[in-house]
């Protein structure tokens, strides 16, 4: 077979007729053969299924020789990248956060959480109170270097208590509390100082952290607007399109059609003549008389003289 052709090329080691048996099985299975019920049965009955840690590959590790600690580092890296080191790493997790788990069990973790937080506190408030309070007691004591003295014992004080809180606090996965407390066995008053600066650093980084990602989720919002706004505008634009090519397309695919023919308009008549007017008569002036032009325009009525002057 071909499979078969190839494993051997690439020099696979495996059982050949094995190999045989099992392409046999697979064929007739997928040929719906009446007899594959029978002879798988029968092929399970006399080769039952191994599992696959004999085919496995082992990881090549360089041995070097004369070279003990890189020999020994890549083991521990391909002892880690096997599927086991998890399982060893899941029970050193709860072996070391043992106090974690405990805490996530129903009512009594409750319980069991607010009692170690007041502990905690009040253990806390304690040895700080001990510590500030050692040196000026001490140094009452008219003698020399007495301050001195109880400086040092606030100091073994401290060295012996914190671990203890320390520990605690890491089994709870409260890794601030145990990394302050182990500063914090440092002698007074640097470890004090560096505590101090320690936990004003770390709420200093989470605000920046939270305000980092209040301006990440801005900066999103706002290019998800901006893409919403020329997504529509694409949107209107493409219809838009569309409209006016469908409208051309129904344009061209019309066909002409004779304008239509206007009504036939009668001939034009000439508009009817108005009848003759009279000419314009000039104003009657009356002739002088006596020799004497009259200044005045004016018609009369009467006769300036009441009898007819008549002459001879």
């Amino acid at each position: 077979m071909a499979l078969l052709e190839v494993l051997d090329r690439h020099g696979v080691k495996y059982d050949k007729e094995e190999a045989k048996e099992r392409l046999d099985l697979v064929i007739k299975g997928l040929r719906r053969d009446p007899a594959f019920e029978s002879e798988l049965a029968e092929f399970k009955k006399k080769k039952p299924q191994k599992g696959g840690g004999e085919y496995d590959i082992p990881i090549p590790v360089k041995m070097t020789k004369g070279d003990f600690l890189g020999s020994e580092l890549r083991w521990f890296v391909n002892v880690m990248g096997s599927p086991y080191a998890q399982v060893v790493v899941k029970l050193l997790f709860m072996v070391l956060f043992f106090l974690s788990y405990l805490e996530n069990i129903p009512v009594v973790g409750s319980i069991l959480s607010a009692v170690l937080d007041v502990m905690l506190a009040g253990g806390r408030i304690l040895i700080k109170t001990v510590q500030k309070a050692l040196p000026p007691m001490f140094g009452l004591i008219p003698l020399p270097y007495m301050s001195m003295v109880g400086i040092v014992l606030a100091s073994v004080f401290g060295m012996l208590v914190w671990p203890v809180l320390a520990i605690i606090s890491f089994s709870r996965q409260d890794f601030t509390s145990a990394i302050e407390s182990y500063i914090r066995i440092v002698p007074p008053p640097i470890g004090d100082a560096l505590a101090d600066a320690f936990l004003d650093a770390n709420r200093t980084v989470y605000k920046l952290n939270e305000k980092r990602k209040k301006l990440t989720e801005d900066i999103v919002g706002g290019l998800q607007t901006l893409m919403g706004v020329g997504k529509g505008l694409g949107s209107r634009v493409t219809q838009g399109a569309k409209t006016m090519v469908s409208e051309l397309k129904t344009i061209a695919e019309t066909p002409a059609s004779a304008p239509p023919s206007a009504p036939p308009t009668a001939p034009p008549t000439a508009p009817p003549s108005a009848p003759p007017s009279a000419p314009p008569t000039a104003p009657s002036v009356p002739a002088p008389t006596g020799g004497r032009q009259r200044f005045s325009r004016k018609r009369r009525t009467n006769s300036k003289w009441k009898t007819t002057r008549r002459t001879k």
